[in-house]
C-alpha cells in the first residue's frame, strides 16, 4: 500500500523578516524609491503640483506617462510634451495609475523557475489592476483608482516570499489548486507565510494607505453576497480581477485558475457576463497603459 508522506511544515517567516524584505524591495531602482513614490502618488492629501514635480524628477516614469498621453487611443499623437499637459489629457487618476505601473518596472523581481518570472508577474499585476479598475467602473463602486493600485500590488507578497524562500515558493507553485483557503494554508505550511499576509505587511512597511493593506490581506478570504461599496469592495474587485486576468491569458499563481465564489460578484452587483466582458477587453486595456510594450 502506498503511503503519502506530507511535506514538512516550514518554520514561520516572522513579520519582522517580511517587513525587512519589503523595505529592501521598496528602495530598489534608485531615485527616491518605489515605496516612497507609490506613497506619494496615492496620498489623498498630496497637492497635484507635488505629484507633477515627482514625475518630472523621474525621467523614466515621465516618459511612460507622455507615451500613453500621446497614444492614438487618446487622439493626442505628438501633441503632449509636458506633465501638466498629460494631466489635462489623462486626468490625475490615470496619471497616478500609469506612474504606479511604471514603478513596478523598478522593482527587482526574482526568477524562481516556472513559479515566478519577472515579465509574467508584471503582466499579471497590470492585467489585474486594469480589470479591477474596469469592474469598479461597471459596478459604480467609486474606487476606480484604488482598485487599480490594489490590483497592481495584489500579489506583491509572492515577490517577498520568493526573496525569502525561493525553493519553497517553487514547491508551492506545483501544488494543485483546490480552493483558496487550502492554497493559502499550503503556502503557510511550505513557505512559512501566505502571500496575502505578506502583501498586507508590505503595505504597512511602505506607509501605503490602510485600505490598501486591508484589501491585499483579504482578497482570498470567503465573502458573503452582502452589498459592499467604497474600499470595502476592493477584495471582491481583486478576486474577480484575478479571474478575469486568468481568462485573458495573464494568470500567474495556481489560485488564479480557481472559479471565484459567486458571492464576490453579487456583493458588488455584477454578474458572470460582465466579468467575462472585462476579461475580453484586457489586451486592449494593457496596450493603452503601455503602448508598444
Amino acid at each position: 500500500m502506498d503511503i503519502t508522506v506530507p511535506a514538512p511544515s516550514a518554520a514561520s517567516i516572522s513579520p519582522e523578516q517580511i517587513v525587512a524584505a519589503a523595505k529592501a524591495l521598496g528602495v530598489s531602482g534608485g531615485g527616491s524609491g518605489t515605496a516612497a513614490l507609490l506613497a506619494l502618488l496615492y496620498d489623498t492629501n498630496v497637492d497635484v503640483d507635488d505629484v507633477l514635480r515627482c514625475l518630472q524628477s523621474e525621467p523614466v516614469l515621465a516618459a511612460r506617462v507622455l507615451k500613453v498621453a500621446n497614444a492614438a487611443y487618446y487622439r493626442q499623437t505628438r501633441s503632449v510634451g509636458t506633465m501638466g499637459r498629460a494631466l489635462q489629457v489623462l486626468g490625475l487618476s490615470a496619471v497616478r495609475g500609469i506612474a504606479a505601473a511604471g514603478c513596478m518596472d523598478r522593482m527587482s523581481i526574482p526568477t524562481v523557475g516556472r513559479a515566478l518570472d519577472a515579465g509574467r508577474f508584471r503582466s499579471h499585476s497590470l492585467a489585474v489592476a486594469a480589470a479591477a479598475q474596469t469592474l469598479s467602473q461597471r459596478a459604480g463602486a467609486g474606487v476606480d483608482a484604488e482598485a487599480f493600485m490594489a490590483g497592481l500590488l495584489h500579489d506583491i507578497g509572492i515577490v517577498l516570499q520568493a526573496r525569502l524562500r525561493p525553493q519553497a515558493v517553487a514547491m508551492a507553485a506545483e501544488r494543485p489548486a483546490t480552493d483558496a483557503a487550502a492554497c493559502l494554508q499550503a503556502e503557510a505550511d511550505l513557505i512559512g507565510a501566505d502571500h496575502a499576509a505578506c502583501g498586507a505587511l508590505l503595505a504597512d512597511a511602505w506607509c501605503l494607505p490602510a485600505w490598501l493593506g486591508a484589501a491585499l490581506g483579504a482578497h482570498h478570504l470567503p465573502r458573503t453576497g452582502t452589498p459592499v461599496a467604497g474600499t470595502d469592495a476592493l477584495p471582491a474587485l481583486l478576486a474577480l480581477g484575478d479571474q478575469a486576468a486568468h481568462q485573458a491569458g495573464y494568470g500567474l499563481w495556481p489560485m488564479c485558475a480557481l472559479e471565484p465564489d459567486p458571492a464576490w460578484a453579487a456583493s458588488i452587483g455584477l454578474d458572470e457576463q460582465a466579468c467575462s466582458e472585462v476579461a475580453a477587453g484586457l489586451p486592449e486595456s494593457l496596450h493603452r497603459l503601455a503602448p508598444g510594450a
